[in-house]
């Protein structure tokens, strides 16, 4: 991943973008309904944002929220519309909520609401991640205008506050109890990461990492995620378990990929094209799973059948990301960027 005298802050964790894609392939076997064992990609996710948005913020602190947003909005806020237009031509299609403009509203705000049954979700269910994103790099942006040497200590005050703040009212509202979920919590484990790996590669430069070597850190992913797929049956996703049980494990995954990072000279290209379109596929995943299921497949119960229906669900649901992320996430936003982040003419 680096030579030795490479700074760590110019580094690319190719190792690591790989991880996001294998993990948002977990997520869409979740959503495969005989297979169901994917959730705690959501874990690694939040660790891997925490990491990443430390180490972005290292030097360069210009457009951070703006950046961010567009990076995340323009998917996120089609994906929401299309989700509205579906539930207006097909409201039979979904279980829980309904065609409300309010409600549209609210998601594409990203104020919780109660979508229905007592679930409080946006209208695109799996988006309530995205919601999380944004309200970590809102908190992330006022620690960080505190002080930028202590913001990860700040922001981490800030994630433990509202999170305790939820936990001990009896009744908090809305917001404060979707946002107060010990789930966030995992966005400091990310930021732990960071100083973790920062701390590691000085020793690496030094040549005074100890030869944990290449097998030990696979064996120690793998033992990691078959601990994830043990405990997914038992986990209560709305608790304080979760960071501890999917957390932690979360975190030593990806350290040990940053490990990987630096025994493994150069990562297939197939994963880290996977983790480039990691979140075009997290968000556009679970329609085609869906329509595969009620259409074509039943995944219900496993048969040879199904399993052969799981193939298709990931190869269309990976084809149809990699179009998403072409047009929207490299063209549009790129263009956007090009357009908001123009640092202003010196006169």
């Amino acid at each position: 991943m680096a030579e030795n005298r490479t700074d760590f802050h110019q580094m690319h964790f190719d190792s690591i973008q790989a991880l996001r894609g294998i993990t948002a392939l977990f997520i869409v076997l979740e959503h495969i309904r005989f297979l169901n064992c994917g959730a705690f990609g959501v874990d690694i996710f939040f660790c891997i944002s925490g990491f990443m948005i430390m180490f972005s913020t290292h030097r360069d602190t210009a457009y951070f929220l703006r950046k961010r947003l567009i990076r995340i909005l323009p998917l996120y806020y089609l994906m929401t519309t299309g989700t509205f237009l579906l539930l207006v031509l097909f409201p039979g299609m979904f279980e829980q909520t309904r065609a409300n403009p309010v409600f549209l509203l609210k998601s594409l705000l990203f104020i919780p609401f109660d979508i229905g049954g007592g679930v409080l979700q946006p209208l695109m269910r799996i988006g309530w991640t995205v919601n999380c994103e944004i309200f970590f790099y809102l908190l992330f942006l006022a620690a960080m205008r505190i002080s930028h040497r202590y913001r990860g200590l700040l922001c981490g005050l800030f994630l433990s506050g509202i999170v305790t703040a939820a936990t001990l009212l009896p009744s908090p509202p809305a917001v404060l109890a979707f946002y107060g979920n010990p789930v966030m919590l995992e966005f400091l484990f990310g930021m732990a990461a960071y100083y973790m790996a920062w701390g590691i590669y000085r020793l690496y430069q030094a040549g005074r990492l100890p030869g944990i070597g290449l097998l030990p850190c696979c064996a120690v992913i793998l033992l990691c995620f078959a601990g994830l797929l043990i405990t997914k049956p038992t986990v209560n996703i709305l608790g304080f378990r979760r960071p501890f049980l999917w957390g932690l494990p979360a975190l030593s995954i990806v350290i040990c990929s940053f490990l990987l990072g630096l025994y493994v000279k150069k990562i297939p290209s197939p994963l880290v094209r996977l983790g480039d379109i990691s979140f075009s596929l997290y968000l556009i995943h679970y329609y085609p799973v869906m329509l595969l299921d009620r259409a074509v497949f039943d995944f219900s119960v496993f048969t040879p059948y199904t399993l052969f229906g799981t193939a298709a669900a990931i190869a269309l649901s990976v084809s149809l990301a990699i179009i998403i992320w072409a047009i929207i996430e490299k063209r549009f936003s790129g263009w956007l960027r090009r357009c908001l982040l123009r640092k202003p003419q010196s006169s």
